[in-house]
C-alpha cells in the first residue's frame, strides 16, 4: 500500500508544470540525518535495533520495538532511507531557519507514526518531531498541524507534556480507523496541557464541512497561539477514494488551508504523508505546491 515513488511523480508533474526549475521552486540535495540529530527524540538502543534489522540482524528486542511488522516490514536500505527522509525535512528546517526560504516542501516525509523506540504505520524514524524540535530550540514557537486521515500518534506523545510545540490534528475518528487515538480528550497534560488539539471526524466529511470545521477551531486557535513556524504534515489519506480512509475530500481542501496558513506571512515546513491512492496524492501534493507559488505571485 506504501508506495515510495508518489514522491518522484510529484517531482515530476511539478517540473513539467515548470513549478520547479528557473525562477520557481528550488531543490536541495539533502544529507541523511545523523544520528546525533536522530537521537534528539529516538533512542540510541532504537536506532540501533533499526540498523540491526537493516543489515539482516533482526532481534527480539527489534520486534519489540515494532520492527519487522506487516506495515514496517525489514529491507536492506531501510535505515538509509528512513535517515535520509528525516535528513530532507530537517534540510527544509535549515533553510528557514537561515532565511534562504520560507517555505519548504519534503514530500518524502511526514512519518508522523513513529515514536522514540517504535516503529508503526510505515514510519521507522519521525521526521516531523525532529524537525519541531529543531525549530524550538532555536526560539522559535511552533504550531504542528496534521491533516493525514490517520492521527499522528508519534507527533502527538513526542509533545504531550511540552507546551513548546502546539498540536493540532484533523482526522478521521479513532472509534472507525487505525490507530485509534486522536480523541478530543486527549489535550496534554503537565505544562502541555491544553496544546495537544485533536479533532476527530465523521466518516465521509466532505470539503465544504471540513473547511467549517478548520475556520471554526483551528483559526481561533492559530491566532491564540501566535505561532513563529508552522510545520504541515499534508497526508492525502483524507481525499475521496483512498483505499485505507474513509474521508471524501477534493484535494481542494488542503491547497485551501494551505493559502489559509499563508496568509500569516510566517514561514512554513510542509511534508507528505499517507495517500495510499496513487494517482490522487500525486496530484494533491502538486495543487498544494501550486498554491504555494501561487501565493507569492511566481
Amino acid at each position: 500500500m506504501f508506495v515510495t515513488q508518489r514522491a518522484v511523480k510529484t517531482r515530476e508533474l511539478l517540473r513539467s508544470l515548470k513549478l520547479l526549475g528557473g525562477e520557481r521552486g528550488k531543490e536541495s540535495v539533502p544529507a541523511p540525518a545523523t544520528k546525533r540529530e536522530l537521537q534528539k527524540f529516538h533512542s540510541a538502543r532504537y536506532l540501533e535495533a533499526l540498523q540491526q534489522a537493516a543489515d539482516g540482524k533482526l532481534t527480539r528486542e527489534g520486534r519489540r520495538m515494532g520492527i519487522g511488522t506487516p506495515d514496517c516490514p525489514v529491507f536492506k536500505d531501510m535505515f538509509d532511507y528512513a535517515s535520509l527522509a528525516c535528513g530532507a525535512t530537517l534540510t527544509g528546517a535549515e533553510l528557514i531557519l537561515s532565511g534562504e526560504t520560507d517555505v519548504a516542501l519534503n514530500p518524502s516525509g511526514g512519518y508522523h507514526h513513529a515514536k522514540a523506540e517504535k516503529a508503526s504505520g510505515f514510519c521507522y524514524l519521525n521526521d516531523l518531531v525532529l524537525a519541531c524540535i529543531r525549530f524550538s530550540n532555536n526560539g522559535k514557537r511552533v504550531l504542528y498541524l496534521d491533516l493525514d486521515a490517520h492521527h499522528g500518534d508519534g507527533v502527538q506523545e513526542a509533545f504531550y507534556s511540552s507546551k513548546k510545540v502546539m498540536v493540532i490534528s484533523l482526522h478521521e475518528s479513532g472509534k472507525t480507523l487505525w490507530p485509534g487515538t486522536g480523541y478530543e480528550d486527549e489535550i496534554g497534560d503537565g505544562s502541555g496541557k491544553g496544546f495537544n488539539i485533536n479533532i476527530p471526524l465523521p466518516l465521509g466529511i466532505c470539503d465544504i464541512v471540513y473547511l467549517e470545521v478548520f475556520q471554526k477551531f483551528v483559526i481561533p486557535l492559530i491566532n491564540a497561539y501566535v505561532p513563529d513556524i508552522f510545520v504541515l504534515q499534508l497526508g492525502m489519506d483524507a481525499l475521496a477514494g483512498d483505499p485505507l480512509a474513509h474521508l471524501e475530500l477534493t484535494n481542494n481542501t488542503h491547497a485551501e488551508i494551505i493559502g489559509q496558513i499563508l496568509r500569516y506571512n510566517k514561514p512554513m515546513l510542509a511534508t507528505g504523508g499517507g495517500g495510499y491512492h496513487f494517482d490522487n496524492t500525486v496530484r494533491g501534493w502538486a495543487l498544494a505546491s501550486r498554491n504555494v507559488f501561487k501565493y507569492h505571485g511566481i
